[in-house]
């Protein structure tokens, strides 16, 4: 037999004769059912196209007229059999002129050239004659479609299929088959082949039907004791492993409870008491199973953000298709009407409505145009476009947004954590009331009944629940919160840290003045602090070269190598064999720069109106750069509205001058403002708030502020869809609005408020049933139920919103469609 290595490096050598000839057979069948005929569009007038070779084949055809139908602006489509001519007549849009003949071209293009269903099946593990496959693209149904097919190939024993983490596992003969040809087949098969497949039965379904079955035969006495007895036990089996397994960690959990309350049952001749308890038990983790798929299957469904291909303009003018994770930076994409950008990147020409609904929560698609940037995922509707990629694959905004969602559970809340250690910590004390009860009353209902009441599995549903059901929801609304622990902050946080640029005021600043020192001219002094600010991101540095280009001046080349950045203080460089520093007047001063030859009439001409940019040239002032900040048009909106309750306190930090902080500090009614702050100080200040017990949330840009953010409670940015404010924040405002804060406070506490529904719902009942028990009111039977029916509606309840708007999405998806 061979060994492994062996049957890898068989893999690796290639194909077997025999299996050759017949996978060639399945794979030409397939290209052949899914290569459409030849299609042209011409335009006959305003409003009327015709469509040429579509009626060469019956699925095309059928294909093309669907896709009209669907259309809003058709008004009739037919087609005329004899000639082969679909005939198309359409209401023109005003707006984009002869947009719909490019939609139909865009649509015969991708028909003719894209497979019908795009996925991709992997290779995840193998061992000789068994192969585990990773399939994407495909939904639950086609993987199980994918299975029953594979299933039919010569040499294939076996395929099954686990949709849920859409795996194929397939059992073959290495003699006739190997990996590679199972892989090339699968990905050539064509989805219309593929045959329908039953849902196989699931283990938890199967486990509930041999519950039911084991307490029908005990309600009905139709064995003796000692076989319902032996049945009974079986289905505790599960019960029990879960038990020992605690217990061998040293925990004391609810299965256990549940496994004791069995073991009496059976131990004082309750046999029919035991079967019901294990078959209610058996119920509600099916329940709880299946809302568990049917959340990952609305999460699955609202945040669609995985494109698998692309189209990749060649050098010769060419376009390939190539699988989207192959793309790298500089690539040129072509992106057509209907399909999702595979990558972020800037557009290089076309116009195109793009709908970045599933991204940043934005309503209404925008129009995209040359110089506009797009993002991966977003979604392409009229037009077309041609973009250069920036970021691909792992890269891309859609790609961290999604990592960060299945990473969910990884930060949860303390809530949670306080939660879980009560629930086991009331474990003994439940055992030892069952104890008193027994010794009390001598009924071993009374103390089943207690060990079956439990709030142990309610709660830890809820809580994980109630916030990835929160962070999904936020993310459609562009709100990108990276774990269940935020929203617990954002829900208790007493103080609101703001920055001032990029925050509070708009991220464009303009430069209004250049006062040069005696001896220096105002352009030259533009130039070369623009040359120094050349590397900078920082949005002042940004309004500097703006306003050096709107001049028309030619700004030098830094030397390479020679800068030095001071986070929040400026920026020296090497310019023309100068060196050029550019900052605040603290830090200049901090030089040993004399700052008192600019004169007490430049002191006056830019204090307090204008912010200000110092520059020198070799250690000696050369002059001085004043710009404006305008104030965001909801800054004092949002201000007032979180100060609306009176429990949280507005704190405004900014490195910028005392006359300006108070300003803006004024017009906004911040309760506190700090001025000439370097980050470090900043950060300073936020670890001083929470010395005093304050639970901080500060708001920034994830620039110059990083530490202040990685220091408090909580860390938004404004900063959008960028890598530093991922990075950086928390919690991210992915649209770049102040008026989404409020929605990811609204999170957090509605979050809260979700959670404490939950509890009720589970604590509730299972206390007064736990009363009633040990008074002799409540049956074990009676027990099972309340405290399972309070933990799936619990679990139910939570996910409520979810659901709803899974259901939403779906709905707007088959209108659109």
């Amino acid at each position: 037999m061979r060994t492994e290595v062996e049957f890898l490096s068989g893999i690796a050598r290639g194909w077997t004769g025999r299996a050759h000839e017949v996978l060639d057979g399945h794979q030409a069948k397939a290209r052949a059912s899914a290569r459409p005929a030849s299609l042209h569009v011409r335009d006959v007038a305003p409003g009327r196209l015709l469509i040429r070779g579509a009626a060469e084949d019956a699925q095309t055809l059928r294909q093309v007229l669907g896709w009209l139908e669907s259309r809003p602006e058709v008004q009739v489509a037919t087609c005329q059999r004899g000639t082969g001519l679909v005939k198309v007549h359409y209401r023109e849009a005003s707006r984009f002129p002869g947009a719909f003949a490019l939609r139909v071209r865009d649509f015969l293009f991708t028909l003719h050239q894209r497979p019908p269903r795009p996925f991709r099946v992997e290779v995840s593990h193998a061992l000789p004659g068994r192969v585990r496959l990773q399939v994407r693209g495909l939904g639950d149904d086609d993987v199980l479609k994918l299975a029953a097919w594979a299933a039919t190939l010569p040499g294939v024993h076996k395929a099954s299929a686990s949709p849920a983490i859409h795996s194929v596992v397939v059992s073959f003969d290495p003699e006739v088959l190997d990996a590679r040809q199972l892989l090339t087949a699968l990905c050539a098969s064509e989805p219309s082949t593929w045959p329908a497949a039953p849902e196989p039965p699931r283990r938890e379904w199967a486990a509930t039907a041999f519950n039911s079955a084991v307490l029908a035969a005990c309600v009905m006495r139709v064995a003796p004791l000692p076989v319902l007895t032996a049945g009974v036990a079986l289905t505790s089996l599960p019960l029990a492993q879960r038990a020992l397994q605690s217990v061998s960690e040293r925990r004391l959990t609810v299965d256990l409870l549940d496994l004791v309350a069995v073991g009496v049952s059976l131990a004082t001749g309750q046999v029919r008491t035991a079967a019901l308890i294990t078959s209610l038990l058996g119920v509600g983790d099916l329940l709880i199973e299946r809302s568990a798929d049917r959340a990952r299957s609305a999460i699955s469904r609202l945040m669609r953000l995985e494109v698998l291909y692309a189209w990749r303009l060649r050098a010769d003018g060419d376009v390939e298709q190539v699988r989207a994770d192959r793309l790298k930076e500089g690539d040129l994409i072509v992106v057509h009407s209907g399909e999702s950008v595979p990558a972020d990147g800037a557009v290089v020409s076309g116009t195109a409505w793009v709908d970045e609904k599933a991204l940043t929560g934005e309503s209404e698609p925008r129009v995209r145009e040359a110089g506009d940037r797009v993002l991966a995922a977003s979604v392409v509707g009229e037009g077309s476009l041609r973009v250069r990629v920036v970021r691909a694959g792992g890269e891309t905004t859609a790609s961290k947004i999604l990592h960060i969602l299945e990473g969910a559970g990884a930060k949860p809340m303390t809530l949670q954590a306080k939660v879980d250690k009560v629930a086991n910590a009331v474990v003994l004390p439940t055992f030892g009331l069952a104890a008193a009860t027994w010794l009390w009353a001598r009924q071993a209902a009374r103390p089943i009944s207690i060990l079956i009441t439990d709030f142990g599995t309610g709660v830890r549903i809820v809580v994980p629940a109630s916030a990835l059901v929160s962070m999904t929801l936020a993310a459609r609304q562009g709100i990108l919160i990276k774990g269940a622990q935020y929203l617990e902050r954002l829900a208790q946080a007493d103080t609101v840290v703001f920055d001032k640029t990029g925050t509070l005021t708009l991220g464009a600043p303009e430069v209004v003045d250049v006062i040069p020192v005696r001896g220096w001219d105002a352009r030259e002094v533009l130039a070369l602090s623009a040359a120094a600010e050349l590397r900078q991101s920082h949005p002042v540095a940004e309004a500097v070269r703006r306003h050096a280009q709107a001049q028309g001046l030619e700004v030098p080349q830094p030397e390479a190598g020679q800068e030095e950045f001071v986070l929040g203080r400026g920026v020296c460089a090497q310019v023309n064999g100068r060196r050029v520093c550019v900052g605040s007047a603290r830090w200049i001063q901090q030089q040993g720069v004399d700052v008192a030859e600019a004169g007490q009439a430049l002191v006056r001409a830019v204090a307090g109106e204008v912010a200000t940019l110092w520059v020198t040239v070799d250690g000696a002032l050369a002059g001085c750069i004043g710009y404006v900040e305008t104030l965001r048009p909801e800054s004092a909106r949002v201000v007032q509205a979180l100060k609306e309750d009176g429990r949280r306190r507005i704190v405004l930090l900014s490195g910028d001058s005392p006359a300006r902080v108070a300003e803006v500090a004024n017009r906004l009614g911040v309760d506190e403002a700090i001025a000439e702050l370097l980050p470090e100080d900043k950060a300073t200040h936020v670890r001083a708030l929470r010395r005093q017990g304050r639970i901080v949330a500060m708001v920034g840009d994830g620039i110059n502020d990083a530490p202040a953010l990685a220091l408090a409670d909580v860390g938004i940015s404004l900063r959008g869809a960028t890598d530093v404010a991922l990075e950086t924040a928390d919690v991210v405002l992915l649209r770049g609005s102040l008026d989404d804060l409020l929605l990811a406070f609204a999170a957090g506490r509605d979050t809260l408020v979700r959670v404490h529904t939950g509890l009720g719902l589970v604590l509730v009942p299972n206390a007064v049933a736990m009363v009633l028990a040990a008074l002799g009111w409540l049956p074990p039977v009676a027990a099972a139920v309340v405290n399972n029916g309070s933990t799936v509606v619990a679990g139910f309840a939570a996910l409520a919103p979810l659901l709803r708007q899974a259901r939403a999405a779906q709905r707007e998806e088959s209108t659109r469609h």
